[in-house]
């Protein structure tokens, strides 16, 4: 699946990969869940510290791809030993840093051998790492990709709001191509620290409470296990366990002396939070399976038979199939409901080493990146940011006149300013005319994002709200439309959906006609549960367009699906008992032109059923 360059197979010192040592998982043989973990963990856990500075001097043997630069599993920088290693960043591309992609702040920070493993921290982009923050990885739709233009570089995979079901915060959804690996590295991290996991401090990501030595949070476990199974171990992954196991170069060793189990024998993840719980490992890559399994494909939208609130979905076989579950999503209300970018600011003018003191709000266009900012009590502050209000003055910091819709959305990076008492618990209110949000800021540098609704004005602003509580702001992106909009992507429920989403299981043909669904630009997928039990990965995406309109000569077409048959009695009685109408048009469903949909109806359209040829 790896579409980037594999690691060099051959550098000073290293002719090959070792593979693994003869009998390095011997102990572990035979043991099933968490016994099975536990003789894992003391094969791993002793290992050498290189110490946090001499992560840069293994690099070279652990991450260099074969065009002489760093594999960045974050943006397609081109970086090497000899690249700036900036404290902050502000645009892709200017530097390098030490990401520890499972944060130090879920097991304490810099306490060691967590804070210096190697086989988690890795080199990538500065200004992505800082971007990503301490956020979980997950997956959202819609969310925010940087770009640098000038340099030709952009980051991998995007930051948003999950739409995973089960996580509704901001997450980091790494590039497809590195999924698996992350998933790995982080089985790895609660597996060689598995006697601690319960004693550190966490994340959202983490749920030790509740789920003990599999320390993860349900839809987490859920998540990594799909991208476990969806990407497969690499030559990349494999050439980086042997060089962080040993990585020589004359009497020097540059690696830390152990290994990833689940890079070695992959299959294991299975044994602790997949299919095969409860059974006893063999020491061995799981049996073939003579059960033909094929993902299938999805193929194009036959353009005949869409009707304005329906289509029908086809696909390949997935071979000795049970049954399919097929996935529906609805990614925009229509085609010019599309978010786009209006304005992005990086503040990158701003070159202060400390907080200045001289307010600059009538003369921002030296500071900023797009002219016709404007603001009161406005002050240049270290890291590219400004410092916005005082010990007696509420300040306020106003975008350029920008081409803003009804709906608009702002995200932006900030952290309260804590220098004085009264200072705690920053509040910001970030409002476009009439409509407006208040937004706790946390101590930390994080990111917000605002979904202004109603938006009246063509300018966005930053109020503080009281005098001495300040804050720093170090990026703003504007948008137009909701970046939030999407719904959930790849749930696994049971029969369930309204008009702007569908899951549908146990499907045994290989097409199914979706109906009743709302207009909009639709994108959707479909998976093969087999006979044995398992399941494919998701197939390709196809995308369709709907435009939702009913036809008034369809009448008793209560569902919107362009026919008059049992469905539509179904969805009448559905919505008589329960009052829910996201499956039928309320206006269609007034079969009696009552303005009132009721058991009249109903008699209606049990008439109009029985009189059908």
């Amino acid at each position: 699946m790896k579409q980037f360059l594999t690691l060099l197979t051959a550098l000073v010192g290293i002719s090959s990969w070792a593979g693994i040592p003869d009998g390095y998982y011997t102990s572990a043989i035979g043991h099933h869940d968490e016994d099975l973990m536990t003789a894992l963990e003391s094969i791993i856990s002793v290992h050498r510290e290189l110490g946090y500075n001499a992560l840069w001097d293994s690099y070279p043997y652990t991450d260099m791809g074969s065009d002489g630069y760093y594999i960045d599993m974050y943006s397609t920088s081109k970086y090497n030993h000899d690249s700036p290693h900036p404290g902050g960043a502000s645009y892709v591309g200017q530097g390098l840093n030490r990401e520890h992609s499972f944060p130090k702040s879920w097991f304490g920070g810099e306490v060691d051998p967590m804070f210096t493993d190697l086989m988690m921290i890795i080199p990538v982009d500065a200004y992505v790492n800082q971007r990503r923050s301490n956020n979980p990885y997950g997956v959202c739709a819609g969310g925010v990709t940087y770009v640098n233009e000038e340099l030709g570089v952009s980051m991998l995979g995007k930051l948003g709001t999950s739409t995973y079901n089960g996580y509704t915060s901001t997450v980091y959804e790494p590039d497809d191509e590195y999924k698996g690996d992350f998933a790995r590295i982080y089985f790895y991290m609660v597996t060689c620290y598995k006697s601690q996991v319960g004693t550190w401090p966490g994340s959202d990501q983490l749920d030790y409470a509740d789920n003990g030595y599999k320390a993860f949070s349900d839809w987490s476990i859920q998540m990594l296990m799909e991208w476990h199974r969806a990407d497969p171990v690499s030559d990349k992954e494999r050439a980086r366990n042997e060089a962080v196991y040993s990585s020589v170069d004359g009497n020097k060793d540059y690696g830390q002396g152990n290994r990833n189990p689940f890079v070695d024998h992959p299959e294991l993840a299975e044994y602790i939070w997949g299919t095969k719980q409860h059974v006893s490992w063999t020491g061995g890559d799981t049996p073939v399976d003579p059960i033909v399994k094929l993902t299938p494909e999805m193929l194009p939208v036959d353009t005949t038979a869409i009707a304005p609130g329906a289509f029908r979905t086809d696909w390949t076989s997935g071979g000795d199939v049970s049954s399919y579950t097929l996935h529906v999503d609805r990614i925009a209300a229509s085609e010019e409901d599309l978010v786009t970018l209006v304005m992005s600011e990086n503040f990158s003018n701003i070159t202060a080493s400390a907080d200045g003191s001289i307010d600059i709000g009538t003369s921002l266009d030296r500071y900023t990146d797009n002219p016709g900012w404007t603001g009161y009590k406005v002050y240049t502050a270290a890291g590219q940011s400004i410092k916005v209000g005082t010990t007696k003055a509420i300040g306020y910091l106003i975008t350029p006149e920008l081409d803003l819709e009804s709906t608009v959305t702002v995200v932006f990076d900030a952290k309260n300013w804590s220098g004085s008492a009264g200072s705690d618990n920053s509040s910001v209110v970030v409002s476009c005319g009439d409509v407006s949000k208040t937004i706790p800021i946390a101590d930390t540098t994080a990111t917000y994002t605002v979904v202004l609704r109603g938006c009246t004005a063509d300018k966005v602003q930053f109020t503080m709200t009281a005098i001495s509580k300040r804050f720093y702001i170090y990026h703003v992106d504007v948008y137009n439309g909701d970046l939030l909009l999407s719904p959930p992507t790849l749930r696994n429920i049971v029969e369930e959906g309204d008009s702007t989403w569908r899951n549908i299981s146990g499907i045994t043909d290989t097409c199914y006609q979706v109906k009743a669904l709302a207009k909009g630009v639709y994108e959707y997928m479909v998976k093969a549960v087999y006979t044995d039990g398992d399941e494919s990965v998701w197939s390709n995406i196809q995308h369709v367009t709907l435009t939702g309109e009913v036809d008034d000569s369809l009448f008793g077409d209560v569902n919107g699906d362009q026919t008059v048959n049992m469905d539509d009695l179904t969805a009448l009685i559905n919505y008589l008992l329960t009052g829910n109408a996201d499956l039928i048009d309320i206006e269609g469903a007034d079969l009696d032109d009552s303005t009132e949909v009721g058991m009249d109806d109903l008699t209606v359209l049990i008439n109009i059923l029985l009189n059908q040829h």
